[in-house]
């Protein structure tokens, strides 16, 4: 429950969740299920499966945000049950059950399940074909494998292009290396899987190539070859940019509190993984290392190799987690569990011989691994409740808009229940308790309640919701809606989400108005879209896709045509402008003769022409 706890509580934040929101949304004002489009012009930046999965769920539930987060949950909830049952088949039920609770609370993985981005889904793909095509091998004749195998590779080019295979085919190349063994690579039967592949992604990318000419050659070299060495136009990522140093802390906290026991997981892998390698070793020996060998590799892959580049961004370590924590889970009931215990469950561990087995911490109840870890979350509790000491500093240092009577008691109860879970953790370590993480488990759930709470608190700050349903209820249907653009045209997408949330208009409606502002759908349905600035600014560098300029452009000097007009017209500041940028002053584009801004929700001032003010609207 917790991966869909709350999603449907706060605003699309922007820019990334109104993009993929209102694509969803526009698939089914226009029936088109092939080319994607963003405010009623093409949007050819992704594969479609994502904007499929929300516009189905749309369908289903209505437009709202829970239906258009309820995809990503559910893909984390998948991507938690394919981590049970393959920590299960290498290392039984416990495991299995510390794999599924460690990777439910995990911090990378709670946040991306509750904003809109494609990487829980790719990463819960990434599992299902390392997962299949792991058992494909050594149980070639399984055509229901082979089939979940090729078709979940299939899926993953379907969600994020030729990263979703890549991956994949990476492990298993390495795989074949070590072994030096063909018959395995055999055991795919490749040639047959690409032809199934290929025929669950040809039929989109033929049809989206031939509505829109020259996708092919954009997609793979502006969106792939160009993001990949940082020289993709426009370059709208830059905001979620990161250092190669700070990648490794920030794919290592989308990894807590797994990650503080790193050092003893990689020396776990490494032993466990050699047994396939002894002499004379089995099958069994053989399959159960090689799934840790490609659960290792698919967790160091995402981290190296985006690495050496200048693109990589803030989340592209989050595939990085699931096999992270499946091995977490093999380490940790290793040494909490006895083999005896575990003899029921018949996991590939317990069926093969084994010639290393690590020391249990209930033989060596005061061994150093027990000590430091035990001191580590004594002393990560000590630090949370240390908090509360500057819990004044901290909580005048938070934005006015959450600074409030319900974010003050949150900020509060966060660091003592992180606090005495980690310290009651540590506790049960030491006493070599079974459910020493539970306490930690508990707090983090609770952590993660206060959490959707502060995305509620939050939503004034990243979600145009409250400004545009403020003014849009005041004004007419004939209004018009420009922005000055962002660094993300997800924004756009955002305000036109709203503008159409909960509206069923058609061509009758606007008969005797101006059809600027308006997108035709199917069925006679029509839809309201925003118009962005085309020259805001070097911050502000709209998408250039094959074919026609977006409709939904226009330049300053058209801005002042309209705002001069008989017809209302609101005009919305970019609230992602960088304030400290002197070149980009906050009345860069502002018309001629604007005024004072009519309703200001933090960063975003709205301001409403002549024409508009006379609806006499009282913000």
């Amino acid at each position: 429950m917790i991966m869909v706890f709350g999603i449907g509580d706060y605003g699309l934040y922007e820019p990334h969740e109104g993009h993929f929101a209102m694509v969803g949304q526009e698939m089914i004002f226009q029936g088109n299920w092939i080319t994607p489009h963003l405010n009623g012009s093409p949007y050819l930046n992704k594969p479609p499966l994502l904007y499929w999965l929300i516009a189905f769920s749309t369908k289903v539930f209505g437009a709202h945000e829970f239906a258009a987060r309820l995809p990503i949950g559910l893909a984390g909830w998948l991507g938690i049950l394919i981590a049970w049952k393959w920590t299960r088949q290498l290392w039984g039920v416990s495991a299995s059950r510390i794999a599924a609770l460690m990777l439910s609370v995990t911090v990378g993985w709670f946040l991306f399940t509750h904003q809109i981005l494609i990487d829980v889904l790719l990463s819960t793909l990434l599992l299902a074909s390392n997962y299949f095509l792991w058992r494909v091998i050594y149980q070639p004749q399984s055509w229901v494998y082979w089939w979940a195998a090729y078709i979940s590779l299939g899926l993953c080019l379907l969600t994020k292009g030729l990263i979703g295979i890549v991956f994949p085919l990476l492990g298993f190349l390495v795989l074949g290396l070590v072994r030096q063994d063909r018959k395995l690579i055999r055991r795919l039967r490749l040639f047959r899987g690409s032809l199934l592949v290929l025929a669950l992604i040809l039929p989109w990318f033929i049809a989206v190539e031939q509505a829109n000419p020259g996708f092919w050659h954009y997609f793979v070299v502006n969106e792939h070859l160009d993001r990949l060495l940082d020289r993709r136009f426009p370059p709208d990522y830059e905001v979620s940019q990161i250092s190669a140093f700070g990648y490794l802390i920030i794919t290592a906290l989308w990894c807590f509190p797994g990650i503080l026991f790193l050092p003893s997981v990689l020396k776990f892998t490494w032993q466990e993984w050699r047994q396939g390698f002894r002499d004379r070793a089995s099958t069994l020996e053989r399959q159960y290392s090689d799934g840790i060998l490609l659960l290792a590799i698919a967790a160091i892959l995402p981290v190296i190799f985006f690495l050496p580049f200048s693109s990589r961004l803030i989340y592209y370590g989050i595939p990085a987690i699931p096999p992270y924590v499946i091995l977490f889970g093999g380490w940790y009931s290793r040494y909490q569990t006895s083999v005896s215990e575990e003899q029921s469950d018949q996991p590939l561990a317990i069926s093969i011989k084994q010639s290393y087995l690590p020391a249990n911490f209930r033989e060596k109840k005061r061994n150093k691994v027990v000590t430091i870890y035990s001191a580590i979350a004594i002393c990560l509790g000590i630090c949370f409740v240390s908090t509360l000491f500057f819990h004044s500093l901290i909580v005048q240092s938070l934005p006015p808009v959450i600074n409030n009577s319900d974010t003050k008691l949150l900020m509060f109860i966060v660091p003592i229940t992180l606090g005495l879970g980690w310290i009651i953790s540590g506790i049960g370590i030491v006493r070599q308790s079974r459910f020493a993480l539970l306490p930690v488990f508990l707090a983090l759930i609770v952590t993660y309640i206060s959490v959707v709470q502060g995305f509620i608190a939050y939503q004034d700050v990243r979600s145009s919701k409250t400004l545009i349903r403020a003014a849009d209820s005041c004004l007419n249907i004939d209004t018009l809606w420009i922005f000055e653009g962002s660094r993300e045209i997800g924004t756009a997408g955002a305000i036109s989400y709203y503008l159409n949330q909960g509206q069923n208009y058609n061509a009758k409606d606007i008969a005797e108005h101006h059809d600027t502002g308006w997108e035709k759908g199917n069925s006679g349905r029509i839809y309201r879209h925003v118009m962005v600035l085309s020259d805001g600014g070097k911050n502000r560098i709209p998408p250039n896709f094959p074919g026609s300029p977006p409709a939904y452009l226009i330049d300053r000097q058209q801005l002042q045509s309209y705002w001069n007009s008989d017809r209302p017209v609101v005009f919305i500041t970019d609230f992602l402008r960088q304030f400290n940028d002197l070149d980009d002053p906050e009345n860069r584009n502002l018309p001629q003769g604007v005024g004072k801004p009519s309703l200001i929700i933090n960063n975003r001032k709205l301001y409403l022409n002549a024409a508009a003010q006379k609806f006499e609207c009282n913000f």
